[in-house]
């Protein structure tokens, strides 16, 4: 394991202008990855690429076009958790796996708590309901008093990589006005940015999906707390998914999950 200043770990992403929340940090632990866990982090993504290209080709198309920043962050990942693992797909006993982030993924125990800080406003088990209130402030992660960390229970860790516009509403007309992140130790630090003013216009014609602006990619640690902020301009429930890939222990996920 060795530590890598990540503005030229994604150096090359970023001059495509792909960027990468970093809270602050200016290091980060990582491996680098063998050519068997490169191709598991790879048929992950385009498993799941594959099939939203069939609804969304502008969406997949985005999603592709960060591929080299899973790869990496695959390699941060298994730098991150306390066991080193090899990394694969479809995920095997006592390994590290890969997936498409799911709901439980998000919400990882029914009762957050300063031990296994899941807090969120998205409903448990249910894939992107979250309950809105015309200018009151919601939590994608965390809340009004915590920041938001993945899985820190020992053999169960998680690793959460958002991807830079991978903020989707489905079948609701957009009520997200305002996003903010925060992070551990930075808490204040950054500004809020604006949702672009065409997101009232479907990414695909025909369709009811539409696409938020997150200005980066969101990575999301057991070790490092973060808070993900909207404004919502009108009241009710919106379907809001979260587009990315997520790393597990392999006993995180050893069986078919539902918490509660």
């Amino acid at each position: 394991m060795t530590t890598v200043v990540p503005t030229e770990l994604f150096a090359e992403e970023i001059e495509r202008g792909i960027d990468v929340f970093l809270g602050g940090r200016t290091v980060l632990d990582y491996i680098e990855l063998n050519p068997d866990e490169v191709n598991a982090i790879r048929r992950a993504l385009r498993d799941g690429i594959r099939k939203i290209r069939r609804v969304s080709p502008e969406i997949a198309a985005d999603l592709e076009e960060q591929e080299s920043v899973f790869i990496k962050f695959g390699g941060v990942a298994k730098a991150t958790f306390p066991e080193e693992k090899p990394i694969t797909y479809p995920a095997e006993a006592g390994t590290i796996g890969v997936s498409m982030i799911i709901p439980q993924a998000i919400r990882y125990v029914a009762t957050p708590s300063a031990g296994e800080p899941a807090y969120s406003d998205y409903e448990l088990n249910k894939w992107g309901e979250i309950s809105l209130t015309e200018g009151t402030t919601a939590y994608l992660f965390g809340d009004a008093d915590n920041l938001y960390k993945a899985n820190p229970t020992t053999a169960k860790h998680t690793y959460l990589v958002i991807a830079q516009n991978g903020v989707i509403e489905i079948g609701t007309s957009p009520r997200i006005i305002q996003m903010k992140l925060e992070a551990q130790g930075q808490v204040g630090k950054f500004a809020p940015w604006a949702v672009h003013p065409l997101i009232d216009q479907t990414i695909e014609r025909n369709t009811s999906i539409y696409q938020y602006n997150t200005i980066c990619v969101v990575p999301i640690s057991h070790d490092f707390g973060i808070r993900w902020a909207v404004l919502p301009k009108s009241t009710g429930t919106s379907e809001i998914r979260l587009l990315g890939l997520f790393f597990f222990e392999f006993d995180f996920m050893s069986d078919l999950l539902w918490i509660s």
